[in-house]
């Protein structure tokens, strides 16, 4: 679902061929994928991740594929040492999860050479929901940013990523917004609000959010496609906030 809007965002920011590009939080490897065919044979792209299981699973993935210009590696964000330096820095959904995401940025910034790239990709997800409005839609938009919320995460981080990105100390970024939409047949919006529940369901009932009995997990997708078809309504997923700057 992510894919055309992260290309979008990474052709508009400036990747191209034969660039040397570093993949923070790379996870499953779907952004460093993306940038490898971006970048071709003469580029080459090293994803940086502390999930074991992540990075098994993005090696796997790594396998099936004609791609022999993509690294991995597992450390910490925070306290990894690497000595390259990089025409690029990007990262998708990891800001989120670190507590100083400006001093994030300003240590990876250190590693691009001058008039390269640092490139963020962050959610705005209370602007999801539908149009018009149904009221089990925005319950489920209101579940999860509260769970994010009450987790002391920031639900609206892709909103915030110029001023972050400032004072990172980088000039002048771009910040776009790209949001998908599902109609109200389409089966897919009804599938990822109910797949993201179910992620995030220990978080939501650990905090309060809500109860398991109110959420009925096992239901929710096709109430959720019921009364998106009922209610003749578009879904819409969170923003996908794209950021860029030049060092």
């Amino acid at each position: 679902m992510l894919a055309p809007a992260t290309r979008m965002v990474l052709e508009q920011a400036g990747i191209e061929r034969g660039m040397r590009v570093l993949d923070l939080g790379t996870g499953a490897g779907d952004v460093a994928f993306e940038v490898a065919d971006m970048v071709g044979s003469s580029g080459s792209v090293l994803g940086v991740d502390q999930s074991a299981s992540a990075l098994r699973w993005a090696a796997r993935r790594l396998e099936t594929r004609d791609i022999s210009n993509v690294t991995f590696l597992r450390d910490d964000l925070h306290t990894v040492e690497i000595a390259d330096r990089f025409d690029a820095v990007v990262g998708r959904l990891v800001l989120l999860y670190t507590p100083h995401p400006a001093e994030v940025l300003r240590r990876y910034a250190a590693l691009v050479r001058k008039g390269g790239l640092i490139v963020a990709m962050e959610y705005e997800m209370r602007a999801a929901g539908s149009i018009p409005s149904v009221p089990l839609s925005e319950r489920v938009v209101g579940w999860i940013t509260e769970a994010f919320g009450r987790s002391n995460l920031d639900a609206s981080l892709g909103a915030r990523l110029e001023p972050i990105m400032r004072a990172a100390g980088l000039t002048d970024p771009t910040v776009v917004g790209l949001q998908s939409y599902f109609a109200p047949d389409d089966p897919a919006g009804a599938r990822l609000a109910a797949a993201t529940v179910r992620t995030l369901l220990p978080v939501i009932v650990r905090t309060g959010v809500a109860e398991p009995e109110e959420i009925d997990i096992d239901t929710l997708e096709e109430r959720c496609a019921t009364s998106l078809a009922d209610g003749c309504a578009i879904f819409k997923p969170p923003v996908l906030v794209g950021a860029w700057a030049r060092i």
